[in-house]
C-alpha cells in the first residue's frame, strides 16, 4: 500500500462490507508486479463469485447428493472435468510464480462461466429427473473446484466442503487433486459459438445430439428470440468481420510488428467468423 499512489485501504472495513473471502480475492486480483491503484470493484467481484459458488453448491446439496464419484457419461461432464484439469495446470503455474492476479482470473472464469453458467445449466434436467450418476459426478466436480478455489477463498469453500457427504478431513488439509486428462477442454467450443451467434442474431444453429441438448438447456432459445432471426443481417455482419480480419492479416506491417499473441488471436477470429458463416450458409 502506498499513500502517494492512493493505494491505501482499511481491510477491516472491506471485510465488514464484503466479507473476508471477497476482500482476499479482490486484493489478489489487484496484486501484480506493477504499481496498482486500489479498486473496490475487484472486491465486489469476489463477493459476486462467492455468492455464485454458494448458490450453485446449494443446488447440488438440496438435490440430495449422497455420493461423490466421477461417472462421466455425457459430453458436458467430460468437458467440465477436462476444464478443471486445464485450470489446475494454470493455477499450479500461477501459484509457483506468485502470480495471484492471473490465478484468481482463472478461478473466476472456470467457476462463474464454465461450472455455473454452462455445466450446471446443462445437467439441471438430468438432476431434476433423479439421475444419480449425474449428481455424483457433479459433486465430484464441485469437490475438485473447491480445492482449486481454497487458496483464494478459504472460508466459503471450507463451509461448502462440510456439507458434502463422506468428509474425512477439513478442506484445508485435504489432498490436492490429481489433474486428469484435459484434452476435452474445448469440447463445448462449437456450442458456445452457436450460443453467442444466436443471442446476437436470433439465428438458430444446426446442432445435433449432445450439442443440441446442451444448447437448449443452457441458452433456452424459447425464452429469447425465435427461429425467424435476422439471417441476412448476421451474414452481412460476418462478411464484414471476415473482410476486416483478412485486411489486417494482409497488412505486412501489422503481422511483423504486432505482438505474436495479437496476430494469432486475429487469425483465430477469422477462422471462427468463417465457420459461423458456413454454419448459416453463405
Amino acid at each position: 500500500m502506498s499513500k502517494s499512489l492512493g493505494t491505501g485501504m482499511n481491510p477491516i472495513a472491506q471485510i465488514e462490507t464484503y466479507g473476508a473471502d471477497a476482500t482476499r480475492y479482490g486484493l489478489m486480483k489487484m496484486a501484480s508486479s506493477q504499481d496498482s491503484t486500489f479498486a473496490e470493484g475487484a472486491i465486489e467481484e469476489g463477493r459476486k463469485l462467492a455468492n455464485k459458488l454458494w448458490n450453485a453448491s446449494r443446488l447440488l446439496i438440496q438435490a440430495g447428493v449422497t455420493t461423490v464419484d466421477e461417472r462421466p457419461a455425457a459430453l458436458e461432464e467430460r468437458w467440465i472435468l477436462a476444464r478443471l484439469s486445464a485450470t489446475q495446470a494454470a493455477v499450479e503455474g500461477n501459484l509457483a510464480e506468485f502470480d495471484f492476479s492471473h490465478l484468481v482470473d482463472e478461478l473466476y472464469h472456470v467457476t462463474f462461466d464454465d461450472f455455473c453458467d454452462w455445466y450446471l445449466e446443462a445437467i439441471k434436467p438430468r438432476i431434476y429427473a433423479g439421475d444419480q450418476d449425474a449428481l455424483a459426478t457433479a459433486a465430484a466436480a464441485l469437490e475438485r473446484l473447491l480445492k482449486l478455489l481454497h487458496p483464494a477463498m478459504p472460508h466459503v469453500t471450507e463451509e461448502i466442503w462440510s456439507y458434502l457427504p463422506a468428509r474425512q478431513t477439513r478442506l484445508i488439509v485435504a489432498p490436492w487433486p490429481v489433474a486428469g486428462d484435459a484434452t476435452a477442454a474445448g469440447a463445448l467450443d462449437n456450442v458456445k459459438a452457436a450460443a453467442e451467434r444466436f443471442r446476437r442474431s436470433g439465428v438458430m444453429p444446426s446442432l445435433d445430439g449432445d450439442e443440441e441438448r446442451i444448447f437448449n438447456a443452457v441458452v433456452k432459445p424459447e425464452r429469447l428470440l425465435q427461429r425467424d432471426g435476422d439471417v441476412e443481417g448476421e451474414r452481412a455482419r460476418l462478411r464484414g468481420e471476415i473482410g476486416r480480419a483478412e485486411a489486417m492479416l494482409a497488412n505486412e506491417r501489422f503481422v511483423a510488428n504486432a505482438p505474436a499473441a495479437v496476430v494469432e488471436a486475429e487469425r483465430e477470429k477469422l477462422e471462427r467468423y468463417r465457420r459461423e458463416l458456413d454454419a448459416i450458409g453463405d
